[in-house]
């Protein structure tokens, strides 16, 4: 029985369902033994950090070869994660995937996420309004991260970015709004290594991203045109805590022929109120309450 084959038990001692480990045990004891709870809780959470909405089921070497561990330690710790509900193990695909447990878990974290919720319902009216696609979208690590997103009635959709999804700081209204905002130091280590050309209107250059962080400020919102998908465009805006600091962004989404010169202003004033009015109800009391206006064509495109 191969390494693919050989899923793990429910229980904690490490030995696989099928019996084909069972001359590990005693090394897998041992090695849980010497392991201490913190480096056992680290191990655990690399495995469920594995996971993403790019792959969501993985098999038992993407896994291994994934954490850099033994195959016994692999064995045990998937052992225990799927005793506490954390994996999940398909007996037909013979592949893991992410348990209820975590699926409860992140459902809290969701919910109870003050930004989120209070968003919720803004982002309900905006898309219902606009008849675009509105999202939330945060920080997270070298990426931007969605969190929310609220579809229109519209038949047609945009469907590149969704909850959970991560997009480079450098595409996209929402992300380009974060990065224009980041402190000097941040800004520098994000542009220099951290851009990604999605497609061809992408802005990768740092002296494109320098212009395009000035007049993000200055305006108070950002005009993305085909820079994360063809025919795809969207407006943004930034959303600031109490102490000012912009903490978030929200943006519209449609296709290209809905955000036209005549249209484009309505679009950006409806996602600047969007952003200054999260923004009051977080605390921020000098929420920016008008937008400059934006020349026409204005966008992304061809200033890489």
């Amino acid at each position: 029985m191969s390494d693919e084959e050989a899923p793990v038990t429910d229980s904690f001692d490490g030995v696989s369902d099928s019996g084909g480990f069972d001359d590990e045990l005693d090394g897998q004891q041992a090695q849980a033994a010497a392991d201490s709870p913190v480096r056992s809780v680290s191990r655990a959470v690399a495995i469920l950090d594995q996971f993403s909405l790019e792959r969501p089921e993985l098999s038992f070497t993407e896994i291994s070869s994934g954490i850099g561990l033994t195959k016994s330690t692999t064995h045990r710790l998937l052992g225990a994660l799927r005793h506490e509900e954390m994996i999940e193990f398909d007996p037909t695909s013979r592949r893991y995937r992410l348990g209820l447990r975590v699926f409860r878990l992140g459902s809290v974290v969701s919910k109870t996420m003050e930004l989120a919720t209070r968003s919720d319902p803004l982002l309900e009216a905006l898309a219902e309004e606009t008849g675009e696609t509105a999202y939330v979208v945060v920080p997270d690590g070298d990426e931007s991260l969605c969190i929310r997103r609220f579809d229109s009635r519209s038949e047609v959709r945009i469907l590149f970015l969704e909850v959970g999804k991560r997009l480079p700081f450098n595409c996209g209204a929402a992300p380009r709004v974060l990065l224009a905002h980041f402190a000097t130091q941040r800004w520098d280590d994000i542009v220099a290594g951290h851009v990604k050309a999605m497609t061809e209107h992408s802005l990768v250059s740092r002296a494109a991203l320098e212009r395009d962080r000035h007049e993000i400020r200055e305006r108070g919102y950002a005009v993305s045109r085909e820079d994360v998908t063809p025919h795809a465009c969207a407006v943004g805006a930034p959303v600031r805590d109490h102490t000012g600091h912009v903490i978030a962004a929200v943006s519209l989404s449609g296709i290209e022929q809905r955000f036209s010169a005549e249209r484009l202003p309505q679009l950006i004033r409806a996602i600047v109120a969007a952003g200054a009015e999260l923004s009051r109800q977080l605390g921020h009391l000098n929420g920016v309450v008008a937008a400059q206006p934006v020349r026409p064509g204005g966008g992304t495109r061809g200033r890489r």
